[in-house]
C-alpha cells in the first residue's frame, strides 16, 4: 500500500496536502476491502468520498493552472479527465457487480501507480510553475 511518507513532494504545499488526503482515502479503501467479509456499504462510502475528493482535487489544480496561465494546462487537464472517467467507470462497475477485485486492481494498483507517476511528472512541473507565480 502507498504511504504518505513515500509520496514525492512538489513545490506547492497545498498540492502535497491534497495528495496525502488522496492516499489516506486509498488506505481507507484498502482497509474496507480487506475486511472479511468486506462491507459493501463501507466500500460504497469510501468510493464516494474518493471520487468527490478527486473531482475537487483536479478542479482546484485546474483553477490554479488557469490563474497562472500554465502553458501545459490543456494536457494536464486532459489527463485529469481521462483518470476521472476511468474512476467513474470502475465505480459504476462496482455498483452493478459488487466485484471487489476490479475495485482493488484499479484503485490499489493502477490508480496508485498512476498517482506516483503523475506527481513526479505533471504535478512537479505544474507546482514549480504555480510556486513561481504565487509563492509556495
Amino acid at each position: 500500500m502507498l504511504e504518505k511518507e513515500k509520496l514525492p513532494r512538489v513545490a506547492y504545499a497545498m498540492m502535497n496536502t491534497v495528495h496525502e488526503e488522496e492516499v489516506e482515502l486509498l488506505q481507507k479503501l484498502e482497509s474496507a476491502l480487506n475486511q472479511n467479509p468486506f462491507k459493501v456499504m463501507e466500500v460504497d462510502q469510501v468510493l464516494s468520498e474518493l471520487l468527490a475528493h478527486t473531482q475537487e482535487h483536479f478542479a482546484n489544480e485546474e483553477r490554479l493552472m488557469q490563474e497562472v496561465s500554465f502553458p501545459a494546462m490543456m494536457m494536464h487537464q486532459g489527463e485529469h479527465l481521462r483518470v476521472l472517467n476511468e474512476m467513474k467507470r470502475i465505480v459504476s462497475h462496482w455498483e452493478q457487480t459488487r466485484d471487489p477485485e476490479v475495485v482493488r486492481e484499479y484503485f490499489l494498483e493502477t490508480l496508485t501507480e498512476w498517482l506516483m507517476l503523475h506527481i513526479t511528472t505533471m504535478d512537479t512541473v505544474t507546482a514549480q510553475f504555480i510556486a513561481m507565480h504565487k509563492g509556495a
